[in-house]
């Protein structure tokens, strides 16, 4: 009886793996990318993995598109409106944002190294886990963003709005943080004691 349940299961494993490996995967519609090269509107699109690197994309609508693993390295999307798009794993080195309503946005894991971000609004936006390496965050409004885990380094920050944004160690910073993130003191649970 054991031995039919191993075999089972090494069974179901075997099946499981293939569906995987098999399964197509998901990329980009060509229709929408032709749309948005033509008309820089294209809210709801599926760009995954879309290859759109040194594109001049200044105020386009974006909103609401999946952008995930799409390559976006030295494209000019300053001035768009991102709010809800979705942009986990993107190649966004070396971008223009500046300006941009990026609202919501979930960026968790992109690499945006030496990207500028100055002047965009990034309320609620998920930067989890993003390489924000020298990144140019002046002005920005990050209020509520998440940046548990991002890589800051050498970013510039100076006049950014980091009230109630999740700080890189996970701590939350003050309302009315400026420039660098004020922590609130973690809360203790009911008893006082962790």
């Amino acid at each position: 009886m054991m031995d039919g349940k191993i075999a089972f299961f090494a069974l179901c494993a075997v099946s499981i793996t293939s569906i995987i490996i098999c399964a197509p995967s998901h990329a980009f519609k060509q229709e929408d990318v032709d749309k948005l090269l033509t008309t820089k509107q294209c809210a709801f699109c599926d760009l995954r993995k879309a290859e759109l690197a040194e594109k001049s994309l200044s105020g386009a609508r974006l909103s609401g598109a999946l952008l995930s693993g799409a390559n976006l390295s030295n494209a000019d999307l300053s001035t768009s409106n991102l709010r809800n798009a979705a942009f986990a794993q993107a190649k966004l080195s070396g971008a223009n944002l500046s300006g941009a309503d990026i609202s919501r946005a979930g960026l968790s894991g992109a690499q945006a190294s030496n990207t500028n971000f100055s002047g965009a609004k990034l309320v609620g936006a998920d930067l989890s886990k993003a390489n924000l390496t020298g990144a140019d965050l002046t002005n920005a409004d990050l209020t509520n963003a998440d940046l548990y885990g991002a890589n800051l380094s050498w970013a510039k920050l100076r006049g950014a709005n980091l009230s109630g944004a999740r700080w890189t160690d996970g701590f939350r910073c003050k309302d009315e943080s400026e420039g660098e993130c004020e922590k609130e003191a973690p809360r203790t649970p009911a008893g006082g004691t962790f």
